[in-house]
């Protein structure tokens, strides 16, 4: 009995069953697939919702992002992954990380190997940020009122309840002023705003998806134009129990501290966070001083932040005299949720990222400036 075998274009034309099984079992490991393929098993959640026109004002688009932020009151994550970028002999660091209106924020971070390694938080009164690879050793301090005076500013150049704005509480505020909308192409615009601080006159340039009103780009200069921080935001979770969106995948970037982040802030819970007075206390980190940067001139000498990424040894045992690491603190009763298989209403942007706008014509290049004085006084006020 005679058998036809298949023309052997035929046979080739349909995949290996063994070969769709790996690839499904490689998206649900959480290793990443390409933006055109979805984990089929991944449960489905409802895309974020499309809230602006093509023809949007500068109202309808504060409204918008207004109306995100408004609906965080508190965030907090337990599964954070942080590196740093073009520094691969720094590992891979889980993180913690808490914020709660108006300007609470608690970032910790730690090795699988080495335990606890960085400690950043800021509470109503004052901001600290400890290193376990800081020389000297010590946990730095400073209060909010004395920071625009004081060494303070050479270690964290912009406060740190930005960090808020950078995880997804970011707004444009009735008393700042704000300027546009400009577009930059058919998916994304740009408003410029200007805002007192306690260092100045500050300058930011935010960029926003022109449907869904997500934040995709912040950078803030100072009076003189020169690049303070950059947040940018590489994808986007959608929410539909608070109906908020988040970054998900952000880029983090202050210059004159040489300290350049990239989180994946794994699975948060929104307006969750349970009252636990020791997560905004500074903590106690033994034999380590506590340095008041505060109390010091603006011209005295203060360690970079970024110094404990990029010229830390990770594989040592860190200082002798670093003191007790401060305990890795979670809300009571909070559970480590695993990192999600999938991130609904995911935005992928172009292999390379983001880069910061460039400076404008006659500005050095790398210095990132905008004109003195930033926006015209004409600019219209939002109110």
């Amino acid at each position: 009995m005679s058998t036809q075998r298949r023309p052997r274009s035929q046979r080739r034309g349909r995949p290996a069953p063994c070969l769709l099984l790996l690839a499904g079992l490689f998206c649900t490991t959480g290793a990443t697939c390409t933006p055109g393929f979805r984990n089929p098993f991944a449960a489905w959640q409802p895309p974020a919702p499309e809230v602006l026109t093509r023809e949007a004002t500068l109202d309808q688009i504060v409204a918008a992002v207004n109306q995100n932020a408004a609906r965080i009151s508190s965030y907090q994550t337990n599964n954070a992954s942080i590196t740093v970028p073009g520094m691969p002999g720094v590992p891979l660091l889980r993180g913690n990380i808490a914020a709660q209106r108006p300007g609470r924020v608690r970032f910790q971070a730690s090795t699988a190997l080495t335990g606890p390694e960085v400690d950043l938080g800021a509470n109503d009164e004052l901001f600290w940020f400890w290193a376990k690879r800081n020389q000297p050793p010590a946990l730095y301090f400073a209060r909010h009122d004395q920071y625009s005076q004081s060494a303070a500013r050479q270690m964290m150049p912009i406060e740190p309840q930005w960090l808020l704005d950078a995880l997804g509480f970011a707004e444009f505020r009735p008393g700042d002023r704000h300027e546009g909308p400009r577009p930059l192409d058919k998916d994304r615009i740009e408003i410029t705003s200007t805002a007192a601080s306690r260092g100045g006159l500050l300058t930011k340039r935010t960029v926003v998806d022109a449907r869904r009103a997500w934040i995709l780009e912040q950078h803030v200069y100072d009076a003189n134009g020169t690049l303070l921080a950059s947040a940018v935001a590489r994808a986007h979770r959608y929410y539909p129990d608070t109906g908020v969106s988040l970054p998900q995948l952000i880029e983090l970037r202050i210059p004159a501290s040489e300290l350049s982040l990239s989180i994946d802030v794994g699975t948060v819970a929104i307006n969750r966070l349970p009252e636990n007075p020791q997560l905004w206390t500074m903590p106690s980190v033994g034999p380590a001083p506590a340095v008041d940067l505060g109390a010091m001139s603006a011209a005295a000498a203060a360690p970079s932040m970024g110094d404990h990424f990029v010229r830390g040894d990770w594989y040592g045992p860190g200082p002798s005299a670093a003191g007790q690491p401060p305990p890795m603190v979670m809300a009571p009763g909070a559970q480590l949720a695993p990192a999600p298989a999938a991130e609904p209403a995911s935005q992928s942007l172009a292999i390379g990222g983001v880069t910061a706008p460039a400076p404008p014509g006659g500005a050095v290049q790398g210095a990132q400036r905008l004109p003195s004085g930033g926006v015209p006084a004409d600019a219209a006020m939002v109110r």
